[in-house]
């Protein structure tokens, strides 16, 4: 068992590669909403949501509609741009072929790939997003030095998400570990969670402040511990549908977009979402 000042060693690197981008974005602006000019929306601007994607996009007990940091982000872009919207909770895999049918406008927290670009317009960046290999904290000396495909070799349980892309490391061994068995899809992040807390499983692919979140609110944040190693660590964008939107909409929305990341609200945002100073990580 490591010392207690061991553990406390392994704090804020955590905080880098989701601040790292927003720091680039307002360094030397002015923090205040530009006045972007109004949208021609055309329409109520339909948007997805995931009801447990903790701490971007969940749906709160007693709560009227959706909450988190992706919702809140979404919310002052449409405000910026003067549109109607309305939010519509429904599952990833789902929500992307509603945006190729152009039945849906706009999926937040998506990661670019050249068959989405097929049927989406991709935003600019607005968050970092790291992906990481959930184990339980007992395990983590055993596994401390696997990449995904030494995971698959040696047999471990693994859980992810239906429909989310985790980097192409993890794209390019899916369909093994698929086949040999040792991955299972699943469209509940808690569950996943808590089959790791239950030992069910012995791994979680999920986004670093998701898993955080998930053992905060289960009050098991000790019991769980990322691997050194990252699946992947890119910007998340918005998709919005080439068939329900134009490129000019797109335009004013990252205009709209570049508005909101340069505001003092934005900062209190990130203030409001992001773990304790004391979270720990490798």
């Amino acid at each position: 068992m490591k010392a207690r000042g061991e553990k406390k060693a392994r704090k804020l690197m955590f905080h880098l590669p989701f601040l790292s981008l927003f720091r680039c974005l307002v360094m030397g602006c002015v923090f205040s909403f530009s006045s972007a000019a109004q949208a021609e929306c055309g329409k109520n601007i339909s948007i997805a949501y995931s009801k447990n994607y903790i701490p971007y996009q969940l749906q709160s007990s007693g709560a009227t509609g959706p909450t988190g940091l992706d919702i809140d982000i979404i919310s002052a872009i449409m405000d910026e741009l003067g549109c109607e919207y309305h939010f519509v909770e429904i599952p990833s895999k789902r929500a992307q072929m509603l945006l190729k049918r152009g039945s849906l406008d706009v999926m937040p927290a998506a990661s670019i790939t050249e068959e989405r670009r097929s049927y989406s317009y991709f935003s600019a960046p607005y968050r970092d997003e790291a992906i990481a290999m959930f184990v339980r904290s007992e395990d983590h000396n055993k596994y401390r030095q696997y990449v995904f495909s030494d995971a698959i070799d040696n047999s471990l349980r693994i859980s992810a998400g239906l429909g989310g892309w985790y980097g192409p490391e993890y794209g390019e061994e899916k369909a093994r570990a698929l086949e040999v068995g040792a991955l299972t899809l699943s469209a509940s992040t808690a569950v996943r969670f808590q089959q790791l807390f239950d030992k069910r499983i012995d791994m979680v692919v999920a986004d670093l402040f998701v898993g955080y979140h998930h053992a905060i609110q289960s009050n098991r944040l000790d019991d769980i511990s990322p691997l050194p190693h990252l699946l992947n660590s890119d910007p998340a964008h918005f998709m919005l549908s080439k068939k329900s939107v134009t490129r000019q909409f797109v335009d004013e929305f990252n205009t709209a977009l570049k508005a909101v990341l340069i505001s003092e609200k934005y900062e209190r945002l990130l203030e409001k979402y992001q773990p304790t100073p004391s979270v720990p990580t490798n």
